[in-house]
């Protein structure tokens, strides 16, 4: 599934590209050019605009009423039935929207990493646009903590 979010949904498409779903951040007008980005690219719109629901649009939209993100997150798991899957998790940059690639663990991440993160990690993974070095460390613990506190996995 791959999502286009309007400009005032930043943070869901920070947590959507956590989650590892392909997700636009879309910056422009919220107009008719933003709906046919997402229907020319075959995403699901979000928005929290009401009156998008009035326009001629042939393609999937879901209006987010919560103005918290984790009630956000919870709205679109629950509208489009989404189930995020743990080995999906950080599988996405989540500046650029760019599927990681593995790296190795080399001199040149040495260089680019903190040295206690580089003595205890053994994967890398790399953005292929920015060229952001991420690891699993305790992050991923942390969101699965926090998706698990807050009923965020789509599982009852």
């Amino acid at each position: 599934m791959n999502f286009i979010t309007d400009r005032t949904l930043g943070k869901l498409a920070k947590w959507l590209r956590i989650m590892g779903y392909d997700t636009l951040y879309y910056t422009g007008a919220i107009d008719r050019s933003f709906l046919q980005r997402g229907a020319k690219e075959g995403r699901i719109v979000i928005t929290r605009r009401r009156d998008m629901a009035r326009r001629n649009f042939s393609g999937r939209m879901v209006i987010v009423r919560s103005e918290k993100v984790v009630d956000q997150i919870r709205e679109i798991i629950g509208e489009l039935s989404l189930k995020p899957e743990n080995d999906k998790l950080l599988s996405i940059c989540i500046k650029c929207n760019e599927v990681l690639q593995d790296v190795s663990k080399t001199e040149e991440i040495k260089e680019r990493v903190p040295e206690y993160v580089f003595q205890t990690q053994e994967i890398f993974h790399v953005c292929p646009h920015c060229g952001d070095i991420y690891w699993a460390g305790t992050h991923k613990e942390n969101i699965l903590s926090f998706m698990r506190e807050h009923n965020l996995t789509g599982h009852p």
